[in-house]
């Protein structure tokens, strides 16, 4: 399946408005060691992916055959 720029977009938004979701649950329910841990899945090398030249791949979803 061949992406186009408007899905990819969309899927890494919603990629990163749910990790900032669960990180803002763990801050609530006290669990700072997993709101760390969710924030070391985003974040690379302290930037925000979305905010530097980083190049996300996507592969077919073979799930779907």
């Amino acid at each position: 399946m061949n992406y186009d720029i408007n899905e990819k977009e969309t899927s890494l938004d919603n990629m990163g408005d749910s990790l900032l979701d669960a990180m803002k649950q763990c801050i609530e329910d006290d669990r700072a060691g997993d709101a760390t841990s969710i924030y070391n899945e985003w974040v690379i090398d302290g930037r925000d992916p979305m905010d530097g030249e980083f190049e996300f791949i996507f592969i077919p979803n073979c799930t779907l055959s």
